[in-house]
């Protein structure tokens, strides 16, 4: 290592000592390693991974340490070919990796998290470095839950746990890890029987343990706080107070402050529903007095006000409750926030406080308001990231059949003139065998355009102006109603994205979806109608998502372009011989010849016609359009008919 770098590391392990959780003993023994030349940068590397460990999470030193890491693994990876180090540095290249998704998580950026979580999943995975994949899917959960994608978290963690118990005895950290995090999303959705399944499973296994390690103690502490909490909610009030004792004295017994205040608070609470108010006032109070954080602090705040209400001491109330209320905005805590307004709205109402009661009336409305938008913005960010991954994805592969097709071409061309004849047959049904890969890629990636096409920003953006408008304009039912399906509409057409077939019954409801934000975008200028006929259950027929989604547009943008008056869209989906047919007629322009048969409609004819061919292997399709013609001989409108594949299941 040369001087400039030793000069360089030595200054920044001086500004990392700051950040550390390590005495100054390891910080010293840390930068003695850093700094000396004789040493493997695989030393150096597994050093610095230990001090990341400990050190706060998000904090400049730990980014710092991160960033060397990732340095450090990148330049060897560059120049090594043995691939043990290989292996090695891309090890910690992928745990850099999920340090940065850490980071990000804590920042709430959701797609960034998301995405260096996938960079280290792939780099684990390609690897074989199946148990780190494995702690990295589990990760990933957790942030699908933080955006309450419950359904996704729930697979990823399945997915880790199925892995993890193939051997048991040797994953018990993994499997307990899993079950504790399957604990919190259940608590999540208020199963919390469910919850305490899991968490109890946590407990045994660590309980089981004949010496616990630091985090091993750590996390069963946890266990027992999460499973008291969950007690609490179900009333189990005994049950709950025997998981907050042991938590209690594990946390006293590490040290840890923070938590001990928070052990006191769910103990407390426990005492204020068993109607021991003094007892829980004395905690709350001892709580207090402990050396902690503020978000500590504020439960205790909150909890005290709840106290006091109940006392019907409502000026001591509202004081412990703004106190918390204030330190959950400074900290950015919507749960704080949530609960203090809740509770400072009660309050004031019998106060007579209105004027204070109304501005927390309007809290809690905004709170709502933004956490729906939230929620949509990220399931579009969730939709965007896999749209970008599946894309790349795609097109790495589709370059590298391409690349091993020419590569045959010429061995066919060679084989011609220096092998038998069963040699170059050989070849040429395996180059034959690979343009039939490339062409179901190539029908993957057109699948894809027309899926995010579903989506198109100008819409998005437009939608929210809309919504944002009525709200501004005091039409807040009307914005919250829109709001709810564009919300819902965005989460189907991610969660169908994935699929092969969904149900009729869904795509009818994804289509009133879609078309409610249109006509509000339209401003209500045209009426809908969708009919099913000789149809008795349109939950039993299962045909393509979103087949019909680019009709139903056009219809829209150019159907009722210039249109003078209501105008009208129906849509019929109806059972026939056998046969299940989409139809679609409106009553505008129709086609004029500068459109005709080509311009709007050619792109959505031909990528459905793609995916009619391909769920149909083969078999033909015709998509049937016609002008419509008034008494007069007069344009009247358009009306499009084609045949859905389908699968009938009782």
């Amino acid at each position: 290592m040369t001087q400039i770098k030793q000069f360089i590391l030595l200054a920044l392990l001086c500004f990392i000592s700051c950040n550390l959780y390590a005495q100054d003993k390891a910080i010293d023994s840390l930068k003695r390693v850093l700094l000396n030349p004789k040493l493997h940068d695989t030393t150096r590397l597994a050093k610095i991974s230990s001090a990341v460990d400990q050190s706060i999470p998000g904090s400049p030193g730990s980014e710092i340490l991160n960033e060397m890491m990732a340095e450090i693994a990148l330049e060897n990876l560059k120049k090594t070919g043995d691939q043990e180090l290989r292996k090695k540095y891309s090890k910690y290249l992928a745990a850099y990796y999920s340090n940065k998704a850490g980071a990000y998580q804590m920042k709430r950026d959701i797609p960034e998290a998301l995405s260096y979580l996938d960079k280290s999943i792939s780099l684990f995975r390609k690897i074989n470095a199946t148990d780190e994949m494995n702690y990295a899917i589990i990760n990933k959960g957790i942030v699908y839950s933080q955006i309450n994608d419950k359904q996704k978290a729930i697979q990823c963690l399945f997915t880790a746990l199925t892995y993890f118990e193939k051997q048991p005895e040797e994953n018990q950290d993994g499997i307990s890890y899993v079950n504790s995090t399957l604990a919190t999303i259940y608590s999540d959705q208020k199963m919390y029987e469910k919850a305490i399944l899991y968490a109890q499973k946590t407990i045994d296994y660590l309980t089981s343990e004949k010496q616990l390690s630091g985090d091993q103690e750590f996390q069963l502490s946890e266990a027992y706080i999460n499973c008291g909490t969950y007690y609490l909610n179900l009333k189990l009030y005994g049950k709950a107070l025997i998981n907050l004792n042991k938590a209690l004295l594990l946390f006293r017994k590490a040290g840890n402050t923070s938590s001990t205040s928070i052990c006191f608070n769910k103990i407390a609470q426990v005492k204020m529903e068993q109607g021991k108010l003094q007892e829980s006032e004395a905690l709350l109070q001892e709580a207090l007095t402990s050396d902690q954080g503020e978000v500590p602090k504020a439960y205790a705040y909150i909890t005290l006000g709840d106290l006091f209400y109940r006392k019907k001491e409502l000026s001591k109330s509202e004081s412990y409750l703004t106190k918390g209320f204030e330190i959950g905005k400074a900290a950015r805590n919507l749960q704080l926030q949530e609960k203090a307004s809740e509770l400072l709205l009660k309050v004031s109402r019998e106060n007579r406080n209105f004027e204070k009661a109304l501005e927390m009336y309007e809290f809690q409305t905004k709170l709502k308001d933004s956490g729906k938008i939230e929620a949509s913005k990220n399931a579009l960010a969730q939709q965007q990231l896999k749209y970008d991954f599946e894309k790349k994805q795609l097109h790495l592969e589709l370059n590298a059949e391409k690349k091993e097709a020419a590569k045959n071409n010429w061995l066919i061309a060679l084989s011609g003139a220096l092998l038998l004849v069963l040699s170059g047959g050989y070849f040429y049904y395996r180059n034959n065998k690979q343009q039939q890969e490339i062409t179901v890629l190539e029908k993957d990636r057109i699948r894809q355009k027309l899926l995010l096409s579903q989506m198109n920003p100008h819409f998005i953006f437009n939608s929210i102006d809309n919504i944002q408008s009525l709200i501004i304009n005091g039409k807040e039912e009307t914005a919250i109603s829109y709001l709810d399906r564009f919300s819902r509409l965005t989460r189907q057409i991610l969660e169908n994205s994935g699929e092969n077939y969904i149900s009729l019954e869904e795509e009818v409801y994804m289509i009133e979806n879609y078309v409610s934000i249109q006509r509000l975008l339209y401003k209500d200028q045209f009426d809908f109608k969708v009919a099913i006929e000789n149809i008795a259950d349109a939950g039993s027929f299962f045909i393509p998502p979103m087949l019909t989604q680019p009709f139903i547009e056009n219809a829209i943008k150019h159907g009722m372009k210039n249109k003078a008056g209501k105008g009208e869209i129906k849509v019929v989906f109806s059972h026939t011989d056998d046969r299940l047919l989409f139809e679609i007629s409106d009553n505008g322009t129709g086609f004029s010849n500068e459109n005709k048969a080509s311009g709007h409609k050619s792109m959505a004819m031909k990528i459905t016609r793609e995916r009619l061919l391909n769920y149909a292997g083969g078999r033909h399709f015709e998509v049937v359009s016609e002008s419509r013609k008034d008494a007069e001989g007069q344009p009247a409108g358009v009306k499009i008919a084609f045949e859905i594949p389908y699968i009938y299941e009782n």
